[in-house]
Formats: structure tokens, sequence, C-alpha cells
């Protein structure tokens, strides 16, 4: 049978520590030869609204512990605009009901059936912020405490929730370009991730409140700034997760011992890159393949990359598998750029919540004859 799963299934099931446990060790392969991916694919077509363009983008990856080759794939309205004089890279939700597509197809490396279907919305979410968190544990001072974040969003969102696992976070400063938006999310985040929080851990798991954790940050403050540079002035790590089309950080506003987190490209200047001693990739944005209609190559303007020689340096891959050192200082400044999804990704946390849906009784089982058959192509 194949199991049918949606976002609500998945959300039971899977978390940020369980997912940095879940990617942690498929990375390690990656380095080994134990698991292979392929890079993304975006194939364009001209999209419904004014300046929109139709993306269908896949990824696909498995490895020899999971036992799972996964299929990404995500059909995409995509436009830029300005907000708030800014511009803007953004989906569209134009599918019915104001709503995206995505989907995670899980096949069995053993027989090639179709073993789960799922949405990647909560995937996605979780993806991104545990593999800047896995970079962060390699790249971050281990004393860092003091975050600035510029972004205030879902992303943004997790990607605080991966930092906490891997360090202790004590204060936090957001700015996004919308007043009430940042303010809301700081006094959100607060919440999670300050001493109520830890103080109804402590009591479930009986221990003292005070022990604190990565994750639960004993006093934790996360505060709304009026500005970018607010947020990471005397950081000791800064995170960006917006949708702008132009960089969000100066490069002078970086001192020594930092880390920086960037999930896109076009989040940072070359000014801001040359400040880094240590650089490291999630993946080399050169491997993504473009396809568009002959005579309409701008259709893919919104997502190229700006063609920054990224083969030069290591990989998360590299890290975590041990072949690159990372930080060596603390007075480095150390940087981890193009968070793009890769298929191992998919792979290592579709087959977590398969695995762990199937055991709870969730999702719905539909017959795996209906994607079967007889006739050799």
């Amino acid at each position: 049978m194949t199991l049918l799963l949606t976002n609500e299934d998945v959300e039971q099931v899977l978390d940020m520590p369980a997912s940095l446990k879940a990617l942690e060790p498929v990375y390690r392969e990656l380095a080994t030869g134990g698991a292979v991916l392929r890079h993304q694919s975006q194939t364009y077509m001209p999209g419904p609204l004014p300046d929109s363009s139709y993306c269908l983008k896949t990824v696909e990856g498995g490895s020899d512990s999971l036992g799972v080759m996964a299929l990404r794939v995500t059909s995409d309205v995509l436009r830029g605009r300005h907000v708030e004089g800014r511009f803007r890279r953004e989906k569209v939700a134009a599918a019915p009901g104001g709503r995206f597509l995505g989907l995670v197809l899980l096949f069995s490396l053993e027989t090639g059936e179709l073993l789960a279907i799922m949405p990647d919305g909560i995937i996605q979410r979780l993806r991104v912020g545990a593999s800047s968190a896995l970079a962060a544990r390699h790249l971050a001072r281990t004393d860092a405490r003091i975050v600035g974040l510029i972004g205030a969003g879902n992303q943004a969102e997790a990607q605080l929730r991966g930092l906490a696992c891997v360090r202790n976070v004590a204060h936090v400063r957001v700015y996004s370009p919308t007043a009430g938006r940042r303010t809301d999310f700081a006094t959100r985040m607060s919440r999670e991730l300050g001493a109520n929080a830890a103080a109804e851990d402590a009591a479930v798991e009986g221990r003292p409140a005070s022990a604190g954790r990565p994750g639960l940050a004993l006093g934790c403050r996360v505060e709304a700034v009026d500005s970018p540079e607010d947020a990471v002035r005397g950081a000791d790590i800064v995170l960006a997760a917006t949708n702008s089309g132009e960089p969000v950080i100066g490069a002078g506003w970086l001192d020594p011992g930092m880390h920086v987190s960037f999930i896109r490209e076009i989040e940072a200047d070359n000014d801001t890159l040359g400040r880094a001693d240590v650089l490291a990739v999630h993946t080399k944005q050169g491997e993504i393949q473009h396809y568009t209609p002959r005579g309409r190559e701008a259709l893919a303007d919104l997502q190229r990359g700006r063609g920054y020689p990224w083969q030069r340096y290591p990989e998360l891959a590299d890290l975590i598998g041990g072949s690159s050192p990372g930080r060596t200082d603390p007075q480095q400044i150390t940087m981890f750029m193009n968070n793009f999804g890769i298929g191992i990704q998919f792979a290592a946390l579709g087959a977590g919540a398969w695995r762990e849906c199937r055991a709870h009784g969730l999702g719905q089982d539909i017959p795996s004859d209906w994607f079967l058959e007889s006739l050799q192509p």
C-alpha cells in the first residue's frame, strides 16, 4: 500500500530535534559515497500574472541507510514586486483557495514501488532550519549567545528553532520591514524560546528549570528592532531569512567572530561575502539547471544566480563529513550560503515521516496497484 499523508500528519511526527537527528547521518553518507542526489532542475513557462513565471522545480536523492529514493516537486507561480520600497521575490498562492503545490514522492530501493506521497510544506520548513543549524554547529563559536535575525516569516521561525537546538541562545534582535510583523514575531518567539517554555519543559522532565538546554534557552529574549543594522551590530550569529530581491546586510556591520547564515545568495553582496574568513555552501548553485523556451530566458531571472564562484567552497556535507575543518579560530568571520533544497533532505525527512506515520496509524492507505503496471517500457 502507498501511504498518503497531509502536512498535519507530518507535523505530528517530525520536529526540529528529530530533523537534525535524521539529516546529519545522510550528509555524512554524501561525503563517503553512501548517498546520492541530483541538484535542482527548474523548468519555466510564462506565468498567469504580469511579469510572472511558472516554474516546475524538482530535486531527488536517496541513500543506502534510508533504503529510499525521494523526488521533491514544486509547481510554482513566481513574481517580483516592490513592497515598502524593497524588491521582493515571491511565490504566488495561485492554486485554488490561495494555496501552493509541493509534493514529496518516496520510492523503495528494493522494489521500486511508490511508498508514500506527502506535501512538502512542513518538511521544507524543517529542512531549511535544520541544515542552517548543522552548519552553525561547525561554524559558530560555541559561546555564541546573541542573534541578529533579518526576517519574520515561517523560515525565520525555523532558523531560530534550529539554532536553539545547537547553541544556548540568550537574546535575539529581529528586523522585518513591517513593524507589526516583527513585533508579533518577537512576542511569539519569546514565549516559545523563553523562560516559560524552559520551565514547562523542566516540569515535564522532572529537572530544575535553571538547568536549561539548547533549544529552550532559559530567559531568552526576542525583541523587535527598527533597522537591519540594529539587529546585526554586536551579534554573535546573524541569520537572514527573507524574500528580499536585494542584499539585506552591510559588510561594515560585521565583526570578528561572527557567524552569518544566508538562505539565498541575493541576500549578500560581494563586499559582505568578501568579509568571510571561512565560507561554506549548502549546495553549489552553479549546478542548478534552468530551462526556458527559446528566446524567453528572462523567465528564470527571479531564480537565477549571479554567477558567484560557489564551486570553490566546501559544502555542508564536507563540514559534517570532516573533509573541511569549519571554524578554526574564534576571531574568524564564518558564513553559510545557498540553503537550497537538495534531494537527500527530502529522502531523510520523508522516510522519517513515512515510518513514524505508519507506526502511529496516521495517513490514508491507497492501493499501490494504482501506480504499478505490467507493461515493460
